[in-house]
């Protein structure tokens, strides 16, 4: 069984959430790269979507990011990293894509709360930028690394949270990664 699992996923499809139950379920240690993202566009005051544009031309901002995961590389920890790009990064990572339907995932990015989500006036905010950021981290992604992150063949396991439970994503989970073959 793989001890290292990369968990990446759409806009509001649960990733953080479910990477913490991962983690729990597994008692692995959790990575998070999506909050070193967050606090650098908390730092600018600019929203996460604006440093999603700014970072297809500026490399810079992802390579902090991908030092990081890269390095992980040197570690035999078992670990779960909740990360857009650490199955690309990380080898070896049982790779876990989650995927939503886009009006569930404004509605659930429009009502979280947690300190460094973005906030938005309005659905119809939340579903302009949510559809932004999307697009904009398919380009970027595209663009330095070559990959699509949109393509359920890069990934070992791809669950659509849309209309089942947390409890349910874990399950499916817990099924897949047990018969998974082993390392």
């Amino acid at each position: 069984m793989k001890t290292r699992i990369s968990i990446t996923g759409d806009p509001g499809s649960g990733k953080s959430t479910f990477a913490k139950s991962v983690a729990d379920f597994t008692g692995y240690e959790m990575i998070t790269t999506g909050n070193i993202f967050r606090k650098l566009a908390a730092e600018r005051g600019i929203s996460i979507t604006r440093l999603n544009e700014m970072a297809e031309m500026q490399k810079e901002l992802d390579a902090k990011v991908d030092d990081y995961l890269v390095a992980l590389n040197e570690t035999k920890h078992p670990m779960v990293l909740d990360s857009r790009m650490a199955w690309h990064f990380v080898r070896g990572t049982f790779k876990v894509r989650l995927t939503v339907d886009p009006d569930v995932a404004v509605d659930r990015i429009f009502k979280d709360t947690a300190e460094l989500r973005e906030k938005f006036s309005s659905l119809e905010e939340a579903m302009e930028e949510v559809e932004k950021r999307k697009q904009s981290e398919i380009r970027r992604y595209q663009k330095l690394y070559g990959v699509n992150i949109g393509d359920d063949t890069n990934f070992d396991l791809v669950i659509n949270t849309s209309h089942i439970s947390k409890e349910e994503a874990l399950r499916i989970f817990k099924d897949a990664y047990t018969a998974a073959p082993p390392v």
